[in-house]
Parts: structure tokens; sequence; C-alpha cells
């Protein structure tokens, strides 16, 4: 008993500690999605990123917003309590409020331009699957992670986009294609080995007289083009002005 009361007040004194670095908690579970070994692990490497990448990660869960919308919760959260790094204030936070079960991602400062529209589909992507199989832990800790590799991309003067998505794809379809190309250049080879002279004309096997053809034509007067504008949607990238007059970007939705 005494042994795992001492390491339950270990816990709670790392995360106290943890979150003294910064001015707020970076790890804000108001809905009571967390227990403390997952907290500490969250604010571990929340830490470590941004010590690392002078950029603010911060996760908000709430059990409800009263009707506010998920983007003026998120953007007011973190500017009115003092969120962001350097001069630009350059942060991401993940908002999950369980009660309508709405996410939204906020980003300002550089992370606006580094969450573009292919960082944020992934983003969303791993970090929602986790939401609605009811892993919280896990949906945040994706979050983390994904934000790990796009700073690290940023750090190395690249960006998040379509090729590094799917660079994988690219290399199979390189395959593929060097593959066809090759399967035509060997079939040309080939055809030039052989030396029998194909008849170019059906008359050598023709009886003549034997014959004939009926020709018939079909005339068009009038064509008709129907165009239809295509509805689209991006999600990240995107930026807006908050209630405290600042920039955002990112995005969101319901899982």
């Amino acid at each position: 008993m005494l042994k795992n009361i001492v390491k339950l007040l270990s816990l709670i004194f790392f995360i106290f500690c943890a979150a003294s670095a910064f001015a707020q908690p970076r790890v804000v579970d108001n809905a009571g999605l967390l227990e403390l070994n997952e907290q500490a692990a969250l604010v571990n490497l929340i830490n470590s990123i941004s010590k690392k990448y002078n950029f603010d990660l911060v996760i908000v869960t709430e059990k409800s917003i009263n009707g506010l919308r998920p983007v003026d919760y998120a953007d007011d959260f973190f500017d009115y309590n003092g969120y962001g790094l350097g001069q630009g204030r350059d942060g991401c936070l993940f908002l999950h409020v369980t009660g309508s079960r709405d996410y939204w991602f906020s980003t300002s400062g550089r992370g606006i331009d580094i969450l573009n529209s292919a960082a944020f589909n992934k983003l969303e992507a791993d970090a929602v699957k986790f939401l609605r199989a009811g892993i919280n832990y896990e949906a945040y800790y994706a979050f983390l992670e994904n934000w790990e590799e796009f700073l690290a991309l940023e750090a190395a003067g690249r960006s998040y986009n379509i090729f590094y998505q799917y660079n994988a794809i690219f290399v199979i379809i390189a395959w593929i294609l060097a593959l066809i190309i090759g399967s035509v250049i060997v079939q040309t080879w080939k055809n030039r080995m052989n030396t029998a002279l194909a008849q170019t004309q059906a008359s050598a096997y023709v009886v003549p007289g034997s014959l004939s053809f009926k020709t018939k034509k079909d005339i068009f007067l009038y064509s008709t083009v129907t165009r239809t504008v295509r509805q689209t949607d991006s999600s990240g990238g995107r930026s807006h002005t908050s209630s405290s007059g600042r920039s955002h970007g990112g995005g969101g939705g319901r899982y």
C-alpha cells in the first residue's frame, strides 16, 4: 500500500515539475479521460518536442463547450491562456469535446504553414481513428508524433506533401513502369529478329469478285455538352482571425 502511495506521489510530482517548465499546463484534461501515468507520458513528449523545435503543443479535453464553435473555443483557449512559443507564438492545440464528439486542431504562427492540406489529412486520419475507437490516449499520442515528424521535416527545409506521403506508392509505380518499358523493348528486339515478312494487304488471300461492301453513314447535326462544377473542400492550410485578433489555421470535425 505504501509503495503504491509513493508511486502515485512521484507521478504527481513529475507532472507538476514538467508543467512548471511552462506558464500553463500543456495537458488540460477537464473531461477526465487520462490516467496520471498517461498524462505524464504526454507531458514528457511535449516537453521534448517543444524544447527541440521551439514549438508549443497543447492537448485540451472538455465534456462540453456550451454550444460554442470548436474553432472559436480552441483559438481562444490558445490565445487567452498564453500558449505559443517565440515571437510568432508558434504552436498547435488539440481540442477534444466528448459530449458533442467534436475535435479541432488550432494552429498558430509557424504551425499555420506547417499544417498544410497533406499534413492535416495525415494528422486527422491518425488521431481520429483512435477517437472513434475510444482509445483517447493513443489519439493524443498520435497528435504529438505527427507534429514531431512535421517539425523534423521543417528543420530539414522540407514540408510534408503528397510526394512524401505516398513515397512508397511512387516507388512501386516506378517499378511497374520500368517493367512495362522493359517488356516493350524486349518485344521490339524479338520482332526485329523475325525474318519472315507478313503480308500487309488482304488482297493476296481474297478470291477476286467474292467480297463487296455496302456503305452506311450516321450524320449528327447537333451535340449537347453539360458541365457540372465539382465541389471542393480543403481543411488544412487555411487561416482565419480569432476574437483576440490573432491568426489561426487548422481544422476539425466530428468523429
